[in-house]
């Protein structure tokens, strides 16, 4: 684990760099956590170096929240000695189907078209989609996953948040507009509410420590962004 966090907030020009660094990192550990579990995702947590990036992203971005303890007894699970990486997939997969998938009713969807109209593929999808081509992304090559789920959703602001980062660092203004009127719409208008209502579904509903850590970090850091 990483060392204590302060509690100072970061305010200068290195530390916007730093903060846009950790955002873009956190939201790619969201997007990967939210995707059906594969043995990558295994691997990480097995060698630590998915919790380790978790405690690094949020000793900057929150420092006063408690997750120190948190995030190390989710390490100390998943690195303990003799871990055994198949049945902690299975573990994952049976969950995630279980939340995701096989549960009648339904205790959790993954698509905001479900929870903004009712069904999948409407409005939302494609104007979320519209966000995505006005990013440069091609949603043939870019995406396995409709534009509307959450793991495509959070891997987005991800990518516009490297993007400002970039953009800062060239001096490219033109760029980092782009990037953060981008970021400012797809947060207020889809992953907000859509990832705060997912997140506290699965917080209630899981039964892996993973997937109930995960929840608790989208939930916190969405509704930081309000």
């Amino acid at each position: 684990m990483s060392n204590p966090k302060t509690t100072t907030r970061r305010t200068g020009p290195d530390d916007r760099l730093i903060g846009l660094q950790a955002r873009a990192a956190l939201f790619n550990l969201l997007a990967q956590a939210f995707n059906y579990p594969d043995q990558l995702l295994v691997e990480k947590l097995v060698s630590g170096e998915f919790t380790a990036a978790l405690d690094e992203a949020l000793g900057i971005l929150e420092p006063e929240a408690a997750w120190t303890d948190r995030i190390a007894a989710l390490e100390g699970k998943y690195t303990a000695a003799g871990q055994d990486k198949a049945n902690l997939l299975l573990e994952l997969e049976k969950d995630y189907t279980r939340l995701f998938f096989s549960s009648k009713p339904r205790l959790v969807y993954l698509f905001e078209s479900v929870y903004k109209e009712g069904k999948l593929l409407q409005e939302s999808t494609f104007e979320i989609a519209r966000l995505y081509v006005e990013a440069g992304l091609n949603l043939v090559d870019d995406f396995k996953l409709p534009p509307d789920h959450i793991a495509v959703e959070l891997e987005f602001l991800a990518y516009l948040y490297y993007n400002e980062l970039n953009a800062v660092k060239k001096g490219n203004t033109e760029n980092e507009a782009l990037a953060q009127k981008l970021q400012k719409e797809a947060l207020e208008k889809h992953l907000t509410n859509f990832g705060l209502t997912l997140a506290e579904k699965v917080v209630a509903h899981a039964a892996a420590d993973f997937y109930k850590t995960m929840a608790a970090v989208a939930a916190s850091i969405l509704a930081g962004g309000r």
